[in-house]
């Protein structure tokens, strides 16, 4: 399983110093961000057709302030990790590799957190207690670690929330979800003919005109919806934006980097984003 452009052995190497700081600190936690799509990327042929990265980002769930900056310590002071001057929640490894440690739960005020530290000391983690919670999979890696891993409908909803917050700097989110969405029925095949959707395929006609990324994304719909079904506030937040991406049509930058992304028309783009819509609000 080629995860990215860092080398396997480097990559195994920054793993087993987390799951260690994890597990000296009591630290619950799942891998997002590139590598977890990577992940899901690595089963299908569309791994070729992806950007790689050469960033590690974990979620993790604690339940201060102290247990956060304990854990940054033990890695500075154990495993010569470095801080970053732009971003309170990255270190540097000392293979330079940059590792973005996300905190949420007891740590959290009203979806925020808020730390110490020079650069960015604000993040939104909207969703993360969610995704924790029934948006993950335990996946055995290539590096013989065995993580629980944000499914790539978790991943869809993530990206939604952080390029709601910061369009002006997260055009890669949109631009993320529709290579997503365009492979999303190659890549979670089982899914797509799982008897709880099997609704979708009954109507023979109906499914001659419509293509496998409609089907796959009204899918994905459903998926986000049973994640985030405990959150109501959560649940509007991700209609009300897919509402105002619809009615942005061609005006939208989402729509646009989707669109350029997939290299599909926006007039397609916009069919699988009104099928993710109609999957998020099915009753």
């Amino acid at each position: 399983m080629n995860l990215s452009k860092i080398k396997e052995g480097e990559l195994k190497e920054v793993f087993d110093v987390l799951e260690l700081a994890f597990k000296q600190l009591g630290i619950d936690f799942y891998l997002i961000g590139a590598l977890a799509r990577d992940v899901w990327y690595s089963r299908g042929e569309s791994s070729s057709n992806v950007r790689k990265t050469k960033d590690v980002d974990f979620a993790i769930m604690i339940g201060s302030k102290s247990q956060y900056e304990s854990l940054r310590i033990y890695l500075i002071l154990n495993h010569n990790y470095q801080e970053s001057k732009e971003n309170a929640f990255v270190l540097i490894t000392p293979s330079m590799i940059q590792v973005d440690i996300l905190p949420f739960g007891g740590i959290e005020i009203d979806d925020r957190v808020v730390i110490e530290g020079v650069g960015m000391t604000s993040i939104n983690v909207n969703g993360f207690s969610e995704v924790f919670n029934d948006g993950t999979e335990m996946v055995e890696l290539s590096t013989g670690h065995v993580f629980k891993v944000a499914t790539l409908a978790s991943i869809i909803l993530l990206k939604l929330i952080s390029f709601d917050d910061r369009p002006e700097i997260r055009l890669k989110d949109a631009r993320d979800i529709g290579n997503i969405l365009n492979h999303f029925f190659e890549l979670e095949n089982d899914l797509m003919y799982d008897q709880q959707h099997a609704d979708l395929f009954q109507d023979k006609e109906a499914l001659e005109k419509i293509s496998v990324q409609e089907i796959a994304s009204e899918i994905a719909g459903r998926i986000i919806r049973e994640i985030i079904i405990t959150n109501p506030s959560l649940l509007n937040r991700i209609i009300l934006i897919l509402n105002k991406h619809l009615q942005e049509a061609e005006s939208s930058q989402f729509v646009r980097n989707m669109s350029e992304e997939a290299g599909q028309p926006i007039s397609e783009i916009l069919k699988w984003l009104n099928k993710l819509l109609g999957g998020v609000e099915k009753k």
